[in-house]
């Protein structure tokens, strides 16, 4: 668990509290387990990440970004990290802190880091309105365009075939790995926060600011509206 008191706390199942990592000087924005399961990062508002290891030893610190780091994750392969920031980059490192690599383009804050499941391509989401495709050696491969504010989340299907792309538009938007627009998902009432694919691809499910979570097929068709939530909704997931 993250949290805006500066520490991430680890805890078992059952709710015991296992180990509190303290090092991070501002709010810790997201926390992450690498796919081993032996290593989390840690992104906070100090402009850096910290990556521990399971008993709470500081292992590593990521620093280069200019301002709040927003978002962190690990390559599928568990070798890369890469981390966004209201700087207007993202930065690949290796996992023993080594700078790789530096992705600049964006003109305004960058919210969301994706690995595709293959790990071979990156994406991006900005307040710049735009989602950004990229080779995992930093060269741009392609900006998705049509968003009428910024994007909140971006995912890419388990197939790697579609990317869904929520944004403060009110939308959700379907794209080709190429960038053709498939489909735009409408009918909220305020800023979409979060997307998500089902495990078998065939789901997808969205969380907004209007109260509620939608569930589409992937061929844009609504299914299903979750209401009874009185405030809004900044997360949604599938079990596995």
């Amino acid at each position: 668990t993250a949290s805006a008191d500066k520490t991430v706390k680890l805890w078992s199942v059952d709710g015991q509290l296992l180990h509190s990592l303290q090092g991070h000087k501002d709010w810790v924005t997201d926390v992450r387990f690498s796919p081993d399961g032996k290593t989390i990062a840690t992104a906070s508002a100090d402009k850096t990440v910290k990556l521990w290891s399971v008993d709470g030893q500081l292992l590593h610190s990521l620093q280069g970004h200019k301002y709040w780091v927003t978002d962190v994750k690990f390559s599928p392969d568990g070798k890369t990290i890469a981390t966004a920031s209201l700087d207007k980059t993202v930065k690949l490192w290796s996992v023993d802190g080594q700078l790789l690599n530096t992705l600049s383009g964006h003109k305004d804050w960058v919210y969301e880091v994706r690995f595709s499941p293959d790990g071979k391509t990156i994406a991006t989401a900005s307040r710049d309105n735009t989602v950004k495709l990229w080779s995992v050696d930093g060269q741009l491969l392609n900006t998705l365009s049509g968003h009428k504010s910024w994007v909140n989340d971006v995912r890419f299907s388990p197939d790697r075939k579609t990317i869904a792309t929520a944004s403060a538009d009110k939308t959700v938007k379907l794209w080709s790995v190429d960038g053709q627009l498939l489909n735009t998902l409408s009918g909220y009432k305020s800023e979409v926060t979060e997307v998500r694919f089902s495990p078998d691809g065939k789901t997808i499910a969205s969380a907004s600011l209007d109260n509620t979570v939608k569930l589409w097929s992937v061929d844009g068709q609504l299914l299903n509206t979750l209401s009874g939530h009185k405030s809004w909704v900044n997360d949604v997931r599938f079990s596995p």
